[in-house]
């Protein structure tokens, strides 16, 4: 019989996985450039992002790893990107891309460099089974 204790899975919050997809034309430098640079603090400047997420991450897609996961027999994902958005709950989550502040300011920033039609989100919740973040 085994006494290994599993990590919790944790309940003060959840995660919500966004699979970014650039809008069809823009290079990946382009599509880079603005989410990063332009959209990423347009979005966590607005009111209602600031009331409601816990955390919010960039992750940007790189080639370095591409050919050693072709080699695996790994398929690479057409994502360019993954957003990470971290809050109490998902109502908190959805409260920002239903706000009117979102509609008016961050939609039309999105339309510039995302495939909506192609973007996609998967919910979850946390088991952290390792982490060395210092600053946590």
């Amino acid at each position: 019989m085994s006494t290994t204790a599993f990590p919790p899975v944790r309940n003060d919050r959840v995660r919500l996985i966004g699979l970014m997809a650039k809008k069809p034309g823009l290079s990946d430098e382009e599509f880079f450039k603005h989410w990063h640079e332009v959209h990423g603090p347009l979005f966590t400047n607005l009111e209602v992002t600031k009331k409601n997420l816990l955390k919010y991450e960039q992750h940007h897609y790189t080639t370095q790893f591409e050919e050693g996961a072709k080699a695996m027999g790994f398929d690479v994902a057409p994502y360019r990107g993954i957003a990470l958005f971290e809050a109490e709950s998902y109502d908190k989550i959805m409260e920002i891309f239903a706000s009117e502040e979102y509609n008016a300011i961050g939609l039309p920033d999105e339309q510039k460099f995302l495939d909506r039609s192609k973007t996609g989100f998967i919910p979850g919740t946390i088991i952290t089974f390792i982490d060395t973040d210092k600053k946590a």
